[in-house]
Parts: C-alpha cells; sequence; structure tokens
C-alpha cells in the first residue's frame, strides 16, 4: 500500500505528463488543471488518501454501482472519489486520469471554413 506521498507523486507523474497542466490547490488538496479547469485532485481527508476525476456521468455511474473502490463525489455526478489504497494497477488511474483530462481540455481555436461565392462572381478582396 503506497503512502499518500507516493500517491501523490505518482499522480503527479501522470498528470503532468499531460499537455498544458499546472498544479494547483483545491480546498487543501493538490490539483490539477489543464488550461484553468479543473480535472483531477489528490489528497488525504479523515486520514483517507483520495484520488478524485470527472467522466462521463454514465461512465462515473457506472463505476460507483460495479466497483466498490469508487464512490460519487457529492459535489458532481460527473465526477468520481477513488480510495488510493485500493489502486491495484495505476495504467487504470491513468487511463481514468485522461478521459477526464480529455474532458475538461478547451477544444483547440475553431477556424471558419471559407465562404463559397456563387458560380460565377468573383470573391470580395
Amino acid at each position: 500500500m503506497a503512502t499518500a506521498a507516493q500517491t501523490l507523486e505518482k499522480m503527479r507523474e501522470i498528470c503532468r505528463s499531460l499537455p498544458d497542466t499546472r498544479e494547483g490547490d483545491h480546498f487543501g488538496q493538490a490539483a490539477f488543471y489543464v488550461k484553468g479547469k479543473l480535472f483531477a485532485t489528490c489528497g488525504e481527508k479523515h486520514g483517507v488518501c483520495e484520488i478524485v476525476f470527472g467522466l462521463q456521468p454514465d461512465h462515473a455511474a457506472a463505476l460507483v454501482k460495479s466497483d466498490q473502490r469508487f464512490k460519487p463525489y457529492a459535489r458532481d455526478r460527473r465526477a468520481v472519489v477513488m480510495d488510493a489504497a485500493k489502486v491495484n494497477n495505476w495504467g487504470e488511474v491513468k487511463a481514468l486520469v485522461s478521459e477526464s483530462y480529455e474532458l475538461r481540455k478547451p477544444a483547440g481555436p475553431r477556424r471558419k471554413p471559407p465562404k463559397a461565392s456563387a458560380p460565377g462572381k468573383r470573391p470580395r478582396r
């Protein structure tokens, strides 16, 4: 079983490997952001080290229903809480954190498609 410090270091390794992330604080826990949007936290509350991340609502509900290692996050039905002591495979955690990251990262700049000109007309300059 990993200590809270070891768990936090592993989370830092996972989260910092994702582009444009930064670490900050969220209610006294280490928090990981992409372009200002929170996608994961890790910290100790009431003597238990927990990892929190957001997923699609259906995926979050399925994990909570089928896997005792997960519980719903009280403030957001899309987020789940995992007891870090019950991590069996850090690859699984990395996949879930990556999913959370992908859901939270802003979309890239959008380009407007060029306007099509009517046949026989010259485009404006």
